[in-house]
């Protein structure tokens, strides 16, 4: 099992622009990533940054995220709201 952490900084006045965005992306990794079990967007004390919190069945199954369609499409979608690249950790299951 793969989990990740992506923290993701917003710039200001568009969080729920970016929101709105993100949600059609977590929507679209739910219905077509069925190795995906959990992709979802979590609040910080910061509101202009958002965690997203992923966890996939395996590797291959994070590793094909970024090279799906709905990804391309949806996630370049964010970029315009994004202030600065996300910070992303990847962690395997012990």
């Amino acid at each position: 099992m793969i989990g990740v952490i992506a923290k993701l900084k917003i710039k200001d006045g568009d969080r729920d622009n970016f929101i709105e965005a993100m949600g059609k992306l977590v929507q679209a990794v739910a219905d077509n990533e069925p190795d995906c079990f959990y992709y979802e967007m979590h609040e910080t004390d910061d509101p202009q940054t958002i965690m997203m919190i992923e966890l996939y069945k395996t590797e291959e199954a994070h590793q094909s995220h970024s090279q799906t369609e709905h990804f391309k499409t949806l996630g370049m979608a964010l970029a315009p709201f994004m202030a600065g690249a996300p910070e992303i950790t990847v962690h395997k299951k012990v």
